[in-house]
């Protein structure tokens, strides 16, 4: 199934290239000067028309966002390995949330996602002029849901951020809109584009924004919005809570989607549209849609002898003991993580410069672990969730990368019925955060939840154990208030909540005088 979706990724890659620049693998006519005559009004062409804004996104590893979001956390930790992964003291600063306005994180996800937003802001003005037509309006929706998708991305990290609507390469310097008011310009958009969002989900519409997408992208922003506004209650009258449920019912009446079986097999290299499980992806190709990095950032350099990989990884990220505790031995979801003896492909012990790669992940006696006899850089579990892949091409994989997935919705439903939403009962909650339990123990009933156990703290475990890596981590601790509390070398900063946001880039400061600075940066 995977191999459905590899000429439209050609298709995206090569229309992101200059002013829709004619790309020699293509038969499609591609479309620089518009008229009504040459104005694309199939489906494919619109997809081409639209690539960059897909391309985008690809490169939210590459521009740094999703470090960002994963290394200030509890279920991730890049320690100085006897030299290795010092690169100026950015990941213990992330580690240490001793982070200011010139650090390079900052600076890239701020840059990743302002550009991402001006793509999209460009696609729509190009869209203007066409005729109007059901692939028209299909198409702005789903470019107006990438751009709340976008937005909400930078709000969540950033909090007061600029919102800009058109492309106008002279236009002022734009202010910042206040969080509150960013949370409901994303949320007015998604709402206004729902009826234009396809109801199909297919191959076909793979990788881009279905209904289902924008209902799971607004039980989120609704989930949040607390945080966000610092009210329960939405301006029209109606609790958050309510609007996840609704949100979220929206999804799980569709019929569209299911719990893997398998919980592993919507992260395989192979995985696609062919998994029930993920609402939205972001497809990578490990020649014409390069960007997945991930198992590079995770392994041990033997771990090549391993999985049979060309190239040697690059042994940094792993997990905090206290987050790999959260994981019992009965669950299944343990299996994303490597540790003790590792083997290599014959099932032989590994060795690495003639010490046993015996990966601890307890062995954390200071943030640079040392590594001159090879035992600091064994420090850590490793985490595997998005199974190396053998057939990847110069360090890029082609595991595709998922967003969203219907454990979320099921899950995010729970929460906001125990926090008080009127649409569905106590029971409602615990069947609904059982299916997923199940599934991680086999449908052993002792591990159930009973209405005794099911609690908000509960809630936030399972989260992370079902969601570890997949950029939920930081935002679920603030939700929960438990961003300050201790991580490793991480002291308990209660009096830092100004952390719960990144300081907005000196560079971007620098460029647009008109923004400013978060509090206590």
């Amino acid at each position: 199934m995977k191999s459905l979706i590899r000429k439209s990724l050609v298709v995206l890659g090569c229309a992101s290239v200059g002013a829709f620049a004619s790309c020699t693998d293509l038969d499609e006519e591609v479309y620089s000067d518009y008229t009504e005559q040459n104005f694309p009004s199939t489906p494919e062409q619109y997809a081409a028309l639209t690539g960059p804004v897909y391309v985008a996104a690809q490169k939210f590893f590459d521009n740094n966002f999703y470090d960002l979001q994963e290394t200030a956390t509890d279920e991730v930790v890049v320690p100085t390995r006897g030299g290795d992964w010092f690169d100026g003291g950015k990941w213990r600063a992330m580690h240490l949330h001793t982070w200011t306005p010139s650090h390079e994180l900052m600076r890239n996800s701020w840059d990743w996602g302002f550009n991402a937003i001006g793509t999209a802001n460009r696609i729509l003005t190009q869209l203007e002029t066409a005729p109007e037509s059901d692939n028209k309006r299909q198409t702005i929706a789903e470019v107006k849901t990438m751009r709340a998708w976008y937005y909400y991305n930078m709000m969540d990290a950033f909090g007061n951020i600029p919102v800009v609507t058109t492309f106008d390469d002279n236009a002022a310097a734009p202010m910042q809109m206040p969080r509150a008011e960013v949370a409901a310009f994303i949320a007015a958009e998604l709402e206004e584009n729902l009826q234009y969002l396809t109801e199909e989900v297919s191959p076909t519409t793979y990788g881009r924004p279905t209904k289902w997408m924008a209902h799971t992208l607004l039980a989120k922003l609704y989930l949040n919005s607390e945080v966000y506004t610092g009210k329960a209650t939405a301006p029209d009258g109606e609790l958050y809570w309510d609007k996840v449920v609704k949100h979220a019912d929206a999804v799980i009446n569709s019929d569209k989607y299911a719990l893997e079986s398998n919980y592993f097999d919507m992260f395989k290299p192979t995985n696609g549209p062919q998994n029930r499980e993920p609402i939205f992806s972001i497809p990578f190709d490990a020649v014409k849609a390069k960007g997945n990095l991930l198992y590079n950032k995770v392994l041990h350099y033997a771990h090549r002898d391993t999985y049979g990989l060309t190239t040697n990884p690059w042994n940094g990220w792993t997990t905090t003991p206290s987050f790999f505790n959260l994981f019992a031995d009965q669950d299944i979801r343990k299996q994303q993580w490597l540790y003790g003896q590792q083997l290599n492909a014959s099932g032989d012990n590994l060795v690495y410069n003639g010490v046993n790669v015996v990966l601890d992940p307890y062995y954390f006696p200071a943030f640079d672990v040392g590594g001159e006899d090879d035992l600091g850089r064994l420090a850590g579990a490793r985490n595997i969730k998005y199974l190396p892949d053998p057939n990847a091409v110069n360090f890029n994989a082609n595991n595709d990368v998922v967003i969203f997935r219907y454990a979320d919705v099921l899950l995010m439903k729970a929460e906001a019925i125990l926090r008080g939403s009127s649409l569905g009962s106590r029971a409602d909650a615990l069947a609904l955060v059982n299916q997923v339990r199940d599934r991680a123990f086999n449908d052993n009933p002792e591990f159930r939840y009973t209405d005794a156990n099911l609690t908000l703290q509960n809630i936030y475990n399972e989260r992370g154990r079902e969601f570890a890596l997949e950029m939920t981590r930081r935002t679920d601790m603030i939700r929960f208030g438990r961003f300050e509390d201790e991580i490793l070398f991480k002291p308990a900063n209660p009096g830092e909540t100004y952390k719960r946001l990144f300081p907005i880039p000196a560079t971007a400061i620098a460029s647009n005088p008109n923004l400013v600075q978060n509090p206590g940066y």
